[in-house]
């Protein structure tokens, strides 16, 4: 896998106000049931939300990454959301052919399924791109804004600067 060095230095850009607060968002996941993001955000635990889409280069790059990121933090101080949209339409994705991707991409992370318009809607402003992650701090503060690929690592090591330095 390659990662652009100068996209993994920008990761964690200064938040300005007016950025996402997804947490009041009710989104389905590929089987109808709802998940508010208010279930996972601010309760003790980092949560990485992450939209992407499944004919993104960089997406389908970075998957590998947040599914081993998942892995190892899930039961202790980490999870990761997925949101799928459409891309490069950024409508709403078909629930059949996301679960199937999820499948065959071995993805067990919660992928919840919206468009582009819900999540400007939302005070997101233009989606500029995918895959966009969104960190939130475990008291649920939004910490950071990553347009492009991350790795496990920079997630990491983001927590841990974070942590001694918030």
């Amino acid at each position: 896998m390659k990662f652009a060095t100068g996209i993994l230095l920008l990761f964690f850009l200064s938040l300005s106000p007016g950025m996402a607060d997804y947490t009041q968002l009710s989104l389905k996941d590929v089987h109808g049931k709802s998940h508010s993001l208010a279930e996972y955000i601010g309760k003790g635990k980092w949560v990485i939300l992450n939209v992407w889409g499944t004919r993104c280069p960089p997406c389908l790059e970075e998957i590998p990454e947040l599914q081993s990121f998942y892995q190892k933090h899930k039961d202790k101080d980490a999870l990761v959301l997925g949101v799928a949209i459409d891309f490069p339409s950024y409508g709403y994705p078909d629930p059949q052919e996301i679960a199937s991707f999820t499948d065959e991409w071995f993805i067990d992370y919660p992928v919840l399924l919206a468009d582009a318009d819900l999540l400007f809607e939302l005070g997101a402003g233009a989606l500029r791109g995918t895959p966009t992650s969104y960190v939130y701090d475990p008291k649920g503060k939004l910490a950071a804004v990553q347009l492009g690929a991350v790795t496990a690592k920079v997630i990491e090591d983001f927590m841990k600067r974070y942590e001694s330095h918030p």
